[in-house]
């Protein structure tokens, strides 16, 4: 074995291109790396250094100077127009009308899941938030022909979304996605499309 593989044809060359890109890639960040970590670094490199980290985080956190950059008001709260949360993407209804609208429990108390739309995503000290719209439920004149099929997840709802605030609900109170699909007499089903 050691004999075939020493007749094999390299041309005095170990690995291919891909391969040699790579290690001269490591090989640079590391002397850089070195470079920037030494006491006789110039001034004008250490803030040019402490600007990239800035606009560039490091999540190895190997450039940081002066450790950990304090987070702005800023930074701590933002919204977004999709979130992912255990794999499921999430989106306002301004960005996907089909990805906001979702079943949630408003409260910790509750027993039966509300259907609503995503208004808003807020990420808050890196916690998501969704800011949702609830469905109207069906008003008691009139008739839910899915009330005798406890099987099949579907259920009417009014046409009409809620007034009321919306509510801000954490990720974790989110059951699933749904689809909505308006109907006569001002009815929409909505049909739970947990996994």
């Amino acid at each position: 074995l050691i004999g075939t593989l020493q007749k094999v044809n390299t041309n005095s060359h170990i690995g291919g291109e891909m391969e040699a890109t790579i290690v001269k890639a490591h090989a640079r960040s590391a002397n850089l790396r070195r470079f920037l970590n030494r006491e006789d670094c110039p001034p004008l490199v250490c803030i040019l250094k402490d600007l990239f980290n800035k606009a560039f985080p490091s999540s190895s956190k190997q450039l940081s100077s002066e450790g950990r950059l304090e987070a702005t008001p800023a930074a701590l709260s933002y919204e977004c127009a999709h979130y992912t949360y255990n794999g499921v993407n999430y989106s306002r209804s301004q960005t996907h009308i089909g990805n906001s609208l979702v079943l949630f429990y408003a409260s910790l108390t509750d027993t039966k899941p509300i259907a609503g739309s995503i208004q808003k995503i807020e990420i808050n000290k890196g916690q998501p938030f969704f800011h949702i719209c609830r469905q109207q439920p069906l008003p008691s004149s009139k008739h839910d022909p899915f009330c005798h099929y406890p099987w099949f997840f579907a259920q009417s709802y009014s046409s009409e979304m809620s007034t009321l605030p919306p509510d801000r609900v954490p990720a974790s109170r989110i059951v699933s996605h749904v689809a909505r699909f308006n109907f006569s007499n001002g009815r929409s089903v909505i049909l739970n499309l947990s996994r």
